[in-house]
């Protein structure tokens, strides 16, 4: 069967118009594996701008990374029944006699996962599947009874996954949260836990040592709006996890060219932050230094230092910042978006240079330890994810067979 054979895809809204009646909404955030939680909106504010579904729909992400990392879930309870979602969101709604469980395992099945990577079309961070390669996409159609087995058993066997997977996340995130508490502790009270200290003037950062001083941003970074004009540099970074890195795209020069000119130059030590949309996003790291020389887009705000200042200390600095969220209370607009003019002005912990780099160091090893552990759990939490994609591939495409009696 191909998936167009079963199910409508992205079917419009045609129902009443519902008001200012609350209705389910979901950001690309709310959607993850077999997980829909979203917030509600009035009918009103959705209708016409937003993807629409209803109970019992499958939805899974159509943008890169969101779709590589399986977002995918069936809607259900959804307030007045129906709801909205992002743009980058596809529907799939069954018209035929078919398990909405065991559709949902097809679309985790690494053959649509394979299917739709290949497929993607775009630039950059903004690839997208090609909606022909959805709707064409062939699968195994076995009988009702045997779809409902089949689902049954995946249901079981990816719990067991499932159950793992939840408790390595749970012990990473613990690491994480231990990470972020010896930065938070040291670029806002040093190392020495003897040491006398004042009040810093600002709620969240509280007391710092005595002999610290607090300064404005603007005295120790500018804003670098060197724009890479003449096509200087061909390799542009993006943010991972709190790093900088390079983008992994191949392309013919004359493609990027337009694009890449009106990105910004960097150099190491520069600090990067990402204040773009911060209502939107609550989970990305979003500070990060750079190594290399290279560009960047211009929407980030560009840190480059001034001299005689520790760029090590300063990124984690702005890391302590971000994890506690404090950005998002210092950008503007409708999609408060956080710029060098609201920054410069706000007055941070200043220790002498020389403990700057202290904690610099100390932070360094500390965190370089953490981070060993958080990649080996990491490690092996992707291992078990590839093992149930694989579980669900084989069960779903008929190359494993299971026992349909006992699970029907």
């Amino acid at each position: 069967m191909r998936l167009k054979d079963i199910a409508n895809i992205n079917p419009a809204y045609t129902g009443p118009d519902l008001g200012d009646q609350l209705v389910s909404f979901s950001p690309m955030e709310c959607l993850r594996y077999d997980s829909l939680k979203p917030i509600t909106i009035s009918f009103s504010e959705a209708k016409g701008k937003y993807t629409f579904f209803k109970d019992n729909d499958i939805l899974f992400a159509k943008v890169t990374p969101c779709f590589e990392n399986q977002n995918i879930a069936i809607a259900n309870n959804l307030v007045n029944g129906i709801g909205f979602g992002s743009s980058e969101i596809n529907v799939l709604r069954l018209k035929s006699d078919a398990s909405l469980r065991y559709m949902f395992y097809v679309i985790c099945s690494n053959r649509f996962y394979n299917t739709g990577c290949s497929s993607m079309c775009g630039v950059g961070g903004l690839k997208r599947i090609n909606p022909r390669a959805v709707s064409t996409f062939e699968f195994t159609m076995p009988s009702l009874v045997e779809q409902e087995a089949i689902a049954a058993y995946l249901d079981k066997e990816c719990k067991k996954i499932g159950r793992k997977i939840e408790l390595l996340e749970r012990k990473a995130d613990a690491y994480s949260r231990l990470r972020r508490s010896l930065i938070n502790r040291a670029v806002t009270r040093g190392l020495d836990p003897n040491v006398s200290l004042k009040p810093s003037g600002n709620n969240w950062i509280g007391d710092i040592p005595q002999h610290w001083g607090d300064e404005r941003v603007e005295k120790y970074f500018h804003n670098n709006t060197s724009y890479n004009k003449d096509f200087q540099y061909k390799h542009a970074f993006k943010f991972f996890k709190g790093t900088i890195i390079h983008k992994d795209e191949t392309f013919e020069e004359d493609e990027y060219q337009d694009t890449y000119e009106k990105y910004t130059i960097v150099e190491p030590n520069d600090i990067i932050i990402n204040g773009l949309n911060l209502n939107y996003d609550l989970k990305s790291m979003r500070v990060g230094k750079v190594t290399e020389n290279g560009i960047i887009t211009s929407a980030y705000i560009v840190l480059r230092p001034y001299n005689n200042v520790c760029s090590d200390f300063f990124n984690y600095l702005f890391k302590a910042f971000d994890y506690r969220k404090f950005f998002h209370g210092m950008g503007k607009g409708i999609r408060l978006t956080l710029s060098f003019n609201e920054l410069r002005y706000f007055e941070i912990p200043i220790p002498p240079i020389d403990e700057q780099k202290k904690i610099a160091a100390y932070l360094d090893e500390k965190c370089a330890k953490i981070d060993a552990i958080l990649e080996k759990i990491n490690t092996e939490v992707e291992r078990l994810k590839e093992l149930k994609r694989s579980l669900i591939n084989e069960v779903v495409t008929g190359q494993r067979a299971i026992d349909t009696e006992s699970h029907s």
